[in-house]
């Protein structure tokens, strides 16, 4: 025969018979001096709530559950239990939750809840074999509506997560229930790749799905890019390096060229000078001379002076143009982006002193 529905609420009918918050203890004790009271007849598998472990409100609203539950009002009872739970997490409460939830058909919510009402009193020494009874009985009820999953992981910690939701970390310590049909489950957690599959429960079976998580390959560092084509602005540069280099190089070969030219005419003048000392006996001032041969001796003296004094400064404006020419190619060579290791590349350096100059060049040809 079937047991009548009050019967599930083995959980909370002790309470009835006390009034008090010092008539139920906590789970585990007895009161002191006394052992814990026996009970009779259909009350012989009551679990005590917890009395001085829950506050006033909280046992208050524990018994208005039991009063509701006495006369089936399952969603005034579920009402109670939640508000009881809230100020006093103890496991006869989940008890009363889960019972709750079966009679008003939410399988899945009264499995989970009820799954962890058996495991607790398992712990509890005053709890007695008729209760455990009683208590695995209304658990088989709830999960033979229900597929359950125990989930296995290989990395602590992980978020066991159904159809988009977590209901958990692991190690869990109570299977995954879930309403009968296909579902979709993953393990998760920071730094190991996830993993996914695919259930199908059906109504009162129980599956086995074990995950190991895999820390992801280490990536290679990303490629530099690749730097943009540079053939148009290294010939740019090129071009303007070489011209540079060119118009310094000239104006210092100039210069060279020119300094020459001004050392021959100084041995010229030189040489004049001494052969106008020599015919008049070193006593010739040709600012003072008007005619005869040594005027014209003069005159090619002074010829010959300006002809010195000119090629002097072409060779000062020369080596001037070159250097300046240089350093504006050495400028531009310095801001300009730099060119590949394998690029070409020119530099022109000038050589400048008082008695000559010249002209360094090198680079990668």
């Amino acid at each position: 025969m079937r047991r009548p529905p009050v019967a599930p609420l083995f959980c909370f009918l002790g309470l009835i018979a006390s009034t008090s918050p010092s008539a139920a203890q906590p789970q585990g004790s007895a009161p002191t001096g006394s052992s814990a009271q026996p009970k009779s007849g259909p009350r012989a598998g009551v679990q005590q709530a917890p009395g001085e472990a829950k506050s006033d409100k909280a046992r208050k609203l524990y018994l208005e559950g039991v009063a509701a539950s006495e006369k089936k009002r399952w969603a005034d009872a579920y009402a109670s239990f939640v508000a009881a739970w809230a100020l006093q997490e103890h496991y006869t409460i989940l008890g009363g939750i889960g019972t709750c939830e079966l009679r008003l058909q939410r399988y899945r919510d009264a499995a989970e809840h009820l799954a962890v009402y058996v495991r607790e009193l398992a712990k509890d020494a005053t709890a007695t074999p008729q209760e455990r009874a009683a208590a695995a009985e209304t658990y088989a009820e709830a999960r033979a509506h229900v597929g359950a999953v125990i989930v296995h992981a290989d990395v602590p910690g992980a978020e066991v997560v159904v159809d988009g939701s977590v209901v958990g970390k692991t190690p869990l310590l109570d299977p995954v229930f879930v309403e009968p049909g296909p579902h979709t489950m993953a393990v998760r957690h920071d730094g190991y790749a996830p993993q996914e599959t695919a259930v199908e429960v059906a109504a009162g079976s129980e599956l086995r799905r074990a995950f190991e998580l895999e820390r992801p390959p280490q990536s290679a560092p990303p490629p530099r890019p690749a730097p943009p084509p540079q053939d148009d602005a290294r010939r740019s540069n090129t071009g303007v390096l070489l011209a540079g280099g060119s118009a310094a190089g000239a104006g210092v070969i100039a210069g060279v060229v020119f300094t020459l030219a001004a050392s021959g005419k100084e041995s010229a003048v030189r040489r004049q000078w001494e052969s106008i000392h020599a015919v008049r006996g070193g006593n010739v001032d040709c600012m003072f001379l008007t005619t005869g041969d040594p005027v014209t001796a003069c005159q090619k003296l002074s010829s010959l002076v300006d002809d010195r004094d000119l090629f002097r400064n072409l060779a000062l404006w020369s080596f001037v143009g070159g250097g300046v020419a240089a350093l504006g190619t050495l400028g531009y060579w310095i801001a300009s982006p730099s060119s590949a290791p394998e690029a070409q590349h020119v530099r022109v350096i000038p050589l400048v002193s008082p008695v000559g100059g010249g002209i360094a060049a090198g680079g990668v040809f």
